[in-house]
């Protein structure tokens, strides 16, 4: 029997305007079969007979740029999301891989390029994929952040991330933010090549590292025990750290004399790394996107979310050298309650440097000794810009201060609260939807979070205060920011002190323990973008703001029918107690619940 899609539709929307009194009729439809992806994958975009392609990238291959062009390219990529079983570490376990491999392939396009991006999810799951660093301007409801800016993609059903690189170049990943999936292997690198890269000259080859914690358990086992009552550990301890989502030992292949760009990606769930090539400086040139004034360095703290572009020169005698990617335990906070706290784990991440023509035999190379300060970000010295940014030096026209602490509440369960608030998703009727229904934003509910600010172009500043002893890594989509003043303990923000002429700019800083973090940005990109801590653990606790930016601006867009109807075709909602009224329900659904939704068939006891 065929389906009439059409009915369909109406009906469902008609019994959701009737079962919740907060949400008006303005609503977009779906039309037809052509918006609605479903099994058998059908968008307007397949009908121009351009083939998506099926990447499978090798991390440990280098590669050159890709050739640029006059005129920007429209880029077909296909995604597949399915379960497999792989052993990255040696370990057997269920991973969530994208088309079987893990990392996630290798995504590269041009400055200006439009990337349409084919996701199939085969999960069993439902998922969702953020493009990490990318602006997405006029784009956001392809953010991929469910419950801000999309709901979540059911299990088969593809979807379509369709955007443009616009004017930025630089080193972005790929991930899921939907419920830790991508601690279990959703994460990939994004790569968008620069024809007028002042550096282009400066390497012959590229490569791209990820840094990532494994776990021999899923989230899925993880999570029910890291948020219950009972629970007063510490963020669970990983099983090992991986480079480019390997165990040890894997070669990076160099010339003698050649010059490689090292792109590097901290991926992790958790970690803080500590990126160093055995007698081989680092050539510092990029900083997420930013072209800094190049500077050397012998060893690069890399804490989660952010990433890096050093040069390398391959000058030293033909040999191997360790390339080391060491998780910095002083970084993590452990006590005997901690899940896995007694991990066999070695800390040390190792892949080696190897030279054409070397000895098959182990490195003999010696390790920079430290010269930074431990669970911090580099020297700001380090990463000033190469042109000088002025546009922070300003009035500002909105102004919040945030508190950042962690909280017992009446449910017995730890939360990470910002103001009081723990942040709290829901997937099945997200922020940017009830925008664009004229939803006030003030009426937002307050587990949402929402910072909200409506003038256009105007200097938004944001002054975090961390009141607990953990060092979080705030990263903001949408943007980046400027950065005014971080300080430790006692060290209190003074304008007087704030580098308003050329601050460091990037999307993910790191706030010290009981420190302050100071930021400043511009509104000049209207939707509903995240600014949460990137460690994996705290956003499942709460640790999440939600910018809801230039909303008389946004209200008037019109969400892609393709996007809007995958708020239609998600039931896991039904799952709940069919009684509870449907604007209650949605309330519900938060991380406490995983077990619902994460169909975790092979665990490991």
């Amino acid at each position: 029997m065929k389906l009439n899609l059409k009915k369909v539709s109406i009906l469902f929307i008609s019994l959701f305007v009737i079962c919740s009194s907060a949400i008006p009729a303005r609503i977009h439809n779906v039309d037809n079969d052509e918006h609605l992806h479903l099994r058998a994958y059908t968008n307007e975009i397949q009908k121009r007979h351009e083939p998506f392609k099926f990447i499978q990238t090798d991390y440990f291959k280098p590669f050159v740029h890709l050739p640029f062009t006059n005129k920007s390219v429209t880029r077909y990529y296909q995604l597949t999301l399915k379960k497999v079983k792989l052993s990255p570490d040696g370990f057997e376990r269920t991973v969530w891989s994208v088309n079987g491999q893990y990392p996630a392939p290798i995504i590269r396009a041009n400055k200006g390029d439009r990337m349409i991006i084919n996701v199939e999810n085969k999960f069993g799951d439902p998922a969702a994929v953020h493009w990490h660093g990318v602006f997405q301007h006029g784009t956001n409801w392809y953010d991929g952040v469910p419950g801000q800016t999309q709901c979540p993609i059911p299990n088969d059903v593809s979807f379509i991330y369709n955007f443009t690189t616009g004017d930025q170049h630089g080193t972005f990943w790929y991930h899921s933010h939907f419920m830790a999936q991508y601690a279990d292997g959703l994460r990939g690198a994004l790569i968008v090549h620069d024809p007028d890269d002042p550096y282009l000259k400066e390497y012959d080859y590229e490569y791209v590292i990820t840094l990532s914690d494994w776990h021999h358990r899923t989230t899925g086992e993880i999570l029910p025990n890291f948020i219950s009552p009972t629970y007063t550990g510490r963020r669970p301890v990983p099983d090992s750290p991986l480079l480019s989502g390997r165990g040890r030992y894997n070669f990076y292949n160099v010339k003698k004399n050649k010059k490689y760009r090292f792109r590097i990606i901290n991926s992790a769930a958790d970690a803080f790394f500590i990126f160093s090539i055995d007698e081989h400086k680092l050539k510092l040139i990029e900083s997420e996107g930013i072209y800094i004034k190049p500077t050397i360095i012998e060893k690069l703290p890399i804490n989660v979310g952010q990433r890096y572009s050093v040069i390398v020169n391959a000058d030293q005698p033909i040999g191997k050298y360790w390339i080391r990617a060491t998780i910095d335990k002083r970084c993590v906070l452990i006590n005997n309650a901690t899940i896995n706290f007694n991990s066999s784990i070695d800390w040390n991440g190792l892949g080696i440097l190897k030279y054409e023509g070397s000895k098959n035999d182990k490195p003999k190379s010696k390790e920079f000794p430290e010269n930074f300060k431990i669970c911090r970000d580099p020297d700001p010295k380090h990463l000033k810009p190469l042109q000088p940014v002025t546009k922070y030096d300003g009035n500002v026209s909105d102004f919040f201060n945030i508190t950042v602490k962690f909280q017992r509440e009446g449910d017995g369960i730890v939360k990470a609260v910002m103001n009081n608030s723990s942040f709290i998703p829901q997937f099945n009727d997200p922020t940017i939807n009830k925008i664009i229904r004229h939803i006030p934003p003030d009426e937002l509910p307050k587990e949402q979070n929402s910072l909200i600010f409506d003038n256009k172009n105007g200097i938004v500043e944001i002054a975090l205060w961390n009141n607990n002893t953990d060092e979080h890594p705030f990263h903001m989509h949408g943007h980046v920011f400027g950065v005014m003043f971080v300080g430790e303990k006692n060290e209190y923000p003074d304008e007087k002190k704030y580098n308003k002429k050329n601050p460091v700019i990037r999307d993910n800083v790191t706030v010290p323990g009981f420190g302050y973090l100071v930021i400043r940005f511009i509104a000049d990109n209207p939707g509903i973008w995240a600014f949460h801590c990137h460690i994996e653990w705290h956003v499942e606790l709460g640790l999440v703001l939600q910018l809801v930016e230039l909303p008389s601006i946004l209200m008037n867009e019109t969400i892609p029918n393709d996007a809007s109807s995958l708020c239609f075709k998600n039931d896991y909602q039904k799952k709940r107690n069919p009684t509870t009224p449907f604007h209650n329900r949605e309330r519900m659904f938060n991380p406490v619940i995983i077990n619902e939704i994460r169909r975790d068939i092979n665990k490991i006891r």
